[in-house]
């Protein structure tokens, strides 16, 4: 005896709902407290100061970090461009240097939940919309709530994704491939050739019907080529080889081959990062594996029901393979290079979870496993929800840092002298938003002889050396001192 799907129904009439539910949980996963975390060393804060720059001197093909060519970021400067615009348009603050990114990862959400509605069904595209807007690594780890590369990044693989698995019944399709591959270099330079090894790979298997895409494949490559090559000849203009050739040979080659910056890792190392930080999520799949024990013989009929015969497998292969395997074989190995993984890993956990859903509730006798793979699920959403949270009050929090100091006394602080005993981007890029003079000195003696009175320490310690200086503020190890 079976039962009607009384879930599915549900999903179905109720979806415009739901979805927008999701999406609001995405939306405040993404926004809530975005301006009250501090600014993350080196990367997020050298695309701050040279966003700051560009805007102020308007030079958009050569990147600049304090007044000079960058050679240490040596990616094309798309993201750049953006926290620009960000800043032109929103004004300069913390939130702005990040909603690129957040908005980014919202779109990912977006986009993903309405193409797994269209190839499996409205319950997965749900799922996988909670599942992706609630993946810590997705949010947290150099991507949405950041100003990074990494969140656009993870949007442009995903539409190459999509473009790819629907140009089977739409050939014309492909076209989109040129824009979107010209913007994944204009963001990552050669990490183009991640989002290129899956339409390379998925065309390998895919040889029927190639004289209709001949013709968008010319055009596709034109519209890949013409921006690309654009800024390449007016960077090469400006400074010859020095920038494009440190960018294959460091960015690419470099990372390839070494472990550069001591980022090193075996072969389990991302299976490792995936675990350590989705936990919840992998462990609501191996409930749901061991309350449903036929499932993994029966879930071949339910992705068949779902009408993913044919093209759509090769290209999820492709996918999987291209965003889980060739960071595994870089020498060079970050937590988040699995951030293009995760919208792949949010429809895998979905699909698992939704067959399990269906075989379980089709049968009467089953309803005891039934209630207990729901609730791991309500578990591992609680648990996934939670992570989010406490690692922005916990770990992020702008009130336990020197910049935190700086915004909460902008006001005093503003067109005063501020000196740091140490340098740091992070704190540059705040004191330039509260318009204070920030330098650096190498002990308390330094800033003795070269500060007057009136001017500020800003300190990791605290010094006694209360004749000269009072104590303004503290928090968590940091020291706001005047100069008396």
């Amino acid at each position: 005896m079976t039962v009607p799907n009384f879930a599915g129904e549900f999903c179905h009439r109720h979806y415009a709902a739901l979805a927008a539910l999701v999406l609001g949980l995405a939306a405040f996963n993404l926004s809530f407290r975005l301006d009250r975390e501090f600014v993350t060393e080196w990367d997020e804060s050298l695309y701050a100061i040279s966003a700051w720059e560009m805007a102020d001197h308007g030079d958009w093909i050569g990147v600049t970090t304090y007044g000079k060519l960058d050679y240490y970021n040596t990616k094309p400067p798309l993201n750049v461009w953006l926290l620009e615009l960000a800043f032109k348009v929103f004004g300069r603050t913390i939130f702005s240097l990040r909603i690129a990114s957040a908005l980014s990862a919202w779109l990912t959400v977006l986009a993903l939940m309405i193409w797994s509605r269209r190839r499996f069904s409205g319950e997965v595209s749900l799922v996988a919309g909670t599942v992706l807007a609630t993946t810590f690594g997705f949010l947290h780890v150099h991507s949405g709530r950041t100003a990074n590369t990494d969140a656009l990044f993870t949007l442009l693989v995903l539409l190459v994704v999509i473009t790819t698995s629907e140009e089977d019944r739409r050939p014309w399709l492909r076209v989109w491939l040129g824009p979107i591959l010209a913007a994944a270099f204009m963001l990552r330079g050669l990490g183009v050739l991640m989002p290129l090894a899956i339409v390379v790979a998925v065309d390998a298997f895919r040889r029927e019907r190639w004289r209709e895409r001949l013709a968008p494949t010319g055009i596709a490559i034109a519209l890949l080529l013409a921006p690309t090559g654009a800024w390449a000849w007016a960077r090469y203009r400006l400074d010859e080889w020095a920038f494009l050739g440190r960018m294959f040979s460091y960015d690419f080659v470099g990372r390839s081959l070494q472990a550069l910056e001591g980022h090193s890792g075996g072969p389990l190392f991302y299976l490792n990062i995936l675990l350590k930080h989705q936990y919840d999520w992998v462990a609501a799949c191996i409930v749901a594996a061991i309350v449903c024990p036929p499932l993994a013989a029966r879930l071949p009929m339910w992705v068949g029901s779902w009408q993913t015969r044919g093209g759509l497998f090769v290209t999820l292969a492709a996918w999987a393979a291209c965003t889980l395997l060739l960071p595994t074989i870089m020498a060079t190995k970050v937590p988040w290079y699995l951030n293009t993984f995760y919208p792949m890993f949010a429809l895998g956990v979905a699909v698992l979870l939704v067959a399990a859903f269906r075989r379980l509730s089709a049968t009467p006798d089953l309803r005891a496993r039934l209630v207990v793979l729901a609730a791991f699920a309500v578990i591992a959403l609680g648990t996934a929800e939670a992570k989010i949270w406490a690692y922005s009050y916990r770990y992020r929090d702008l009130r336990h840092s020197a910049q935190g100091l700086l915004l909460d006394h902008g006001d005093r602080l503003a067109g005063r002298r501020v000196f740091r005993d140490r340098r740091d981007n992070s704190a540059t890029f705040v004191a330039g938003l509260v318009g204070v003079e920030l330098r650096s000195v190498s002990s308390v003696s330094e800033f003795l002889s070269e500060s007057k009175r009136g001017d500020f320490l800003l300190a990791s310690a605290h010094h006694h050396r209360r004749h000269k200086m009072r104590v303004v503020a503290s928090n968590d190890g940091n020291w706001l001192l005047l100069r008396r």
